[in-house]
């Protein structure tokens, strides 16, 4: 299959009370198709018209325990990245029947007992972290019983499968589709100077809404190539192309402030350096917002700070903003699926990122403070 896989940008979390959506890598046994997606997370519900209406206590949480040195200088962000995580398990989407070498058809996976949802975890004695693997493991398996161990609503089990030779294919199938927990597209927020970066400004979740545990993962470069607007009740989304055989770093975290990761070497888009302010410095007025919409280049665009929550310890919800470019509200309705991540600028420095929008308002959403990212 061609290593460019088309991604639409998806939500992959909600962070609040609404249904989370989490598209990953689709996998079929013998045959690698990937439909990569992820996200900026939507708020369902509406903006409050005062900002004296939005509450200021957004809880008590545990600071984070990463240094980040006062003033620091980081790269800017704004520009699409491709990733790829290897979580716990596949999951099961699909069951599909095939005719053996003998004409029978058959589904040895469905007659073991699996079911879609189920979370294969190991396949003859082999921990699997992704669908290439247990894709490796049924061809090479020469029809021999495979025990294999999965997780169906929070429960092991185990059950024995027989791969059959596909009549067609003459490869060793189980009539299994899967998905990898996570691979997708996300918004760069930022590049330390030793290289490590953060992203997204929200965790990558599973489709029970999960944060998937992040075992290693890749960054590949990307191309946005499309947008759909958003209106009132549909937030819009960015699409986008991940080059597979372009390698930029990898993944080491994946947690409630967003993805992190290290690059191989500074990428050329790397070329802004910005201070880091810290949460009491940002105040409701003025600021931008950096992203990358069709055409490949980062752009710079108008927003206003609405509410600065003031915040002494690490939560995901640190401001409230509504976009104010005309530019932007033309090219895209405002705040669209694709834009988690995206750094937003104010006095010279970098104070946050995009997390979330609100459905019934898409030019408006919230940030998480960018201090909070560098310290977890």
């Amino acid at each position: 299959m061609n290593k460019q896989n088309i991604a639409r940008l998806l939500m992959l979390s909600v962070l609040v009370a609404v249904v989370v959506a989490n598209v990953g890598a689709f996998v079929s046994d013998g045959d690698n198709v990937c439909f990569a997606a992820v996200a900026a997370d939507k708020a369902d519900n509406e903006l409050p018209l005062a900002a004296s209406d939005i509450i200021d206590d957004l809880g008590n949480l545990v600071v984070g325990t990463k240094p980040v040195t006062p003033g620091e200088e980081v790269y800017l962000g704004g520009v699409p990245l491709g990733l790829t995580i290897d979580g716990n398990g596949v999951t099961v989407i699909g069951l599909n029947e095939f005719f053996d070498e003998n004409g029978t058809l058959c589904c040895p996976a469905l007659n073991a007992g699996l079911q879609i949802n189920d979370v294969i975890l190991q396949l003859d004695g082999r921990t699997i972290y992704g669908s290439a693997k247990l894709s490796d493991i049924v061809l090479a398996s020469g029809g021999n019983t495979l025990d294999v161990v999965y997780s169906r609503d929070g429960e092991k089990h185990t059950a024995q499968i027989v791969p059959k030779r596909d009549l067609t294919a003459g490869n060793y199938r189980i009539g299994l589709w899967t998905r990898d927990s996570s691979c997708g597209i996300g918004t760069l927020t930022y590049i330390r100077k030793n290289l490590n970066f953060g992203c997204l400004g929200h965790p990558i979740t599973d489709n029970r809404g999960n944060v998937v545990v992040c075992k290693n993962g890749g960054v590949f470069v990307c191309d946005i190539n499309g947008v759909e607007p958003g209106r009132a009740g549909a937030a819009g989304e960015l699409r986008g192309t991940i080059g597979y055989d372009k390698r930029l770093g990898s993944i080491y975290a994946n947690n409630k402030y967003g993805v992190y990761g290290s690059f191989d070497r500074l990428p050329d888009f790397a070329n802004t350096a910005i201070e880091v302010a810290d949460p009491s410095e940002v105040t409701p007025g003025y600021a931008n917002i950096y992203c990358t919409l069709d055409g490949g280049k980062r752009e710079k665009f108008d927003i206003e700070i609405i509410k600065a929550n003031r915040q002494t310890s690490c939560d995901d919800k640190g401001i409230v903003f509504r976009v104010t470019d005309k530019d932007l509200l033309a090219r895209t309705g405002g705040i669209v699926q694709g834009m988690s991540g995206s750094p937003i600028v104010q006095n010279g420095k970098l104070v946050a990122a995009v997390t979330h929008v609100f459905v019934s308002k898409p030019a408006s959403g919230y940030g998480i403070y960018a201090k909070w990212m560098l310290t977890n």
